[in-house]
């Protein structure tokens, strides 16, 4: 019997039972593929209609405070450091974030960024880097790790209590898709990584926020807080966001992913990131959401 049989040739062949015949012949394009069951049917989340969640819009009695990625403090030798943080007021927010350039500075241009920002009361919170821990290639994977472990470094030196990172990709990026994401032995290569870092960076107070990737193993809170379990390390934290945590099977089930954040995870959550479709609005939306339900926007 042929391996691919369709419907068409099916009744162009006088079979009665079509459809048994096509349920055989998938079957054995399954055998023909090696195809494997699915790994982390534990911690996915399922699909399934959304009904009427409540929606409970209290306030917390923390001020919060605004950042943008667009505008963070980067180092730059011979940088005006006070007209750098005096812009960051200036475009209306009161936080800050950096990257790894900061490994560069003096330990004196540190206390100056430091004691700049105290001054104009800007929050200069993390040093964030998108980077691959798990890349295909070893030694690409290993560089990678070393400069995690100095991002951390760094930020010690800088006084901060984390460092924004990712799991990462089986492609060279890591946001990639790739069909490996999802294996087993990539969980085990991610949380493998993830020891690493930890180890390397033994002593050492700044906690690893993982970001969550749509494409990856760490789009969801129950992985997040599987991750964290394996590793088996306090030391693993979590960069809250939600859209990068949609799919198909959330996307009309947002209060609810949110609510299993907060059960899950709240208590591990550094900050949040939050998105909107175009930069200028992006300032204005949040604070009239913010006004909405009542939460005070630090000023």
């Amino acid at each position: 019997m042929p391996l691919n049989i369709t419907r068409r040739n099916a009744i162009k062949s006088g079979i009665a039972a079509a459809g048994l015949t096509a349920g055989v012949s998938i079957t054995k394009k399954a055998e023909a593929y090696n195809l494997q069951e699915t790994w982390g049917e534990d911690f996915l989340t399922p699909w399934s209609p959304y009904g009427d969640i409540k929606r409970d819009l209290t306030p917390g009695k923390t001020p919060i405070r605004l950042s943008c990625t667009s505008h963070g403090l980067h180092y730059k030798k011979d940088m005006d450091f006070e007209a750098a943080v005096k812009n960051i007021r200036a475009l209306g927010y009161t936080a800050a974030e950096g990257g790894e350039e900061w490994k560069d500075a003096s330990d004196a241009e540190i206390k100056t960024i430091v004691d700049l920002c105290k001054k104009y009361d800007v929050m200069f919170y993390a040093l964030h880097m998108c980077i691959n821990n798990i890349h295909p290639d070893l030694t690409e994977r290993q560089k990678n790790l070393k400069r995690v472990a100095k991002l951390v470094e760094t930020a010690d030196r800088m006084g901060f209590a984390f460092v924004v990172t990712h799991t990462g990709s089986c492609g060279n990026s890591p946001t990639e898709t790739h069909r490996d994401n999802w294996s087993k032995s990539t969980w085990e290569t991610s949380v493998k990584s993830m020891k690493q870092i930890i180890k390397d960076t033994s002593g050492s107070k700044v906690n690893l926020a993982v970001e969550a990737l749509n494409p990856c193993n760490i789009n969801n809170p129950r992985a997040h807080m599987k991750l964290k379990e394996d590793v088996g390390d306090e030391r693993v934290k979590v960069t809250l966001d939600p859209t990068n945590m949609l799919n198909p099977s959330t996307y009309y089930r947002t209060t609810e992913l949110i609510n299993e954040c907060f059960d899950l995870i709240g208590e591990d959550v550094m900050y949040a990131h939050a998105k909107v479709d175009k930069y200028p609005q992006a300032k204005k939306f949040i604070e009239d959401t913010a006004a909405r339900v009542g939460v005070k926007i630090y000023s």
